[in-house]
């Protein structure tokens, strides 16, 4: 009867032990790893760390100590830029090449023999309009206020002929040219026209397309793929066939057309003075 009740008492305290998250092997109780310092640690007497007295510099005269030296204050606020409304939104396109920054010209207010955007001076510069001039617009439209074609009033985007989704390793870029109007964030429209129609080619268009920092006033462009994605966009310019446009795999349109003497381009908000 005593065996029994002792082996009882051994499953009692097996099954409590193990109810308790400490570890068995056979029979015996083995401490989790740790467990001896953090007891050891527990038990430690604690002793409150003194702390030395802090008294006033009118204390100190009053008691004829040396006066404590004046206090820096830290975490003064620092002037930072913050972001304002673009002015009224009045104003021209600035191009520039993106591998050194030197300013190309302007946007112009013609287009080039395929009815695309490109770049002259600033006395042919053309006067655009954003759509809004609120910090947190998102994609905005930018209007062509005297531009070539009335009836496509948007500096918008065109597909290209070689293909217009953006993805890495793909050929896939547009033409500025002007457009009619299409949703932010909406794939390539076949419905919204363009000026390029008239040439007979006939490739969707976007137009909202644009975002302007309000600090820089750089100008980017997001275009959308046919399945609704959005890639990485930059802005181009085709010296040999004189246009402007947007592009996903730079390196694959150089690789494809080779004679072109593409580059890379910004372009930039300049307000007209108020």
């Amino acid at each position: 009867m005593k065996s029994f009740f002792f082996a009882l008492t051994l499953l009692v305290s097996f099954v409590a032990a193990s109810r308790s998250g400490i570890y068995q092997e056979g029979g015996n109780v083995i401490q989790p790893p740790g467990y001896v310092e953090h007891v050891a640690r527990s038990a430690e007497h604690l002793t409150p760390t003194p702390t030395e007295e802090r008294i006033t510099n009118g204390e100190r005269l009053r008691r004829g100590l040396k006066l404590l030296p004046p206090t820096r204050r830290s975490g003064a606020l620092v002037p930072r830029a913050s972001c304002v409304p673009l002015s009224n939104g009045a104003g021209n396109i600035q191009v520039r090449r993106e591998s050194d920054g030197s300013i190309l010209g302007y946007i112009r207010n013609t287009f080039d023999g395929q009815n695309s955007y490109t770049y002259g001076s600033l006395e042919n510069a053309l006067n655009i309009q954003l759509s809004s001039t609120s910090i947190n617009a998102g994609a905005i439209e930018i209007v062509a206020i005297d531009g070539p074609d009335n009836a496509h009033p948007f500096v918008g985007s065109v597909g290209g002929s070689g293909g217009y989704n953006f993805n890495p390793g793909n050929l896939g870029y547009t033409y500025l040219s002007g457009t009619g109007h299409t949703a932010a964030n909406s794939p390539p429209s076949f419905e919204a026209g363009h000026s390029i129609q008239s040439l007979g080619y006939n490739a969707p268009a976007e137009s909202t397309v644009w975002s302007v920092d309000c600090l820089t006033g750089t100008i980017t462009g997001q275009w959308t793929n046919t399945d609704g994605s959005q890639p990485a966009t930059s802005i181009f310019y085709d010296t040999n066939v004189d246009f402007l446009g947007l592009i996903g795999d730079f390196n694959k349109f150089v690789e494809t057309f080779p004679n072109e003497n593409a580059y890379l381009v910004t372009l930039h908000f300049i307000p007209t003075p108020v």
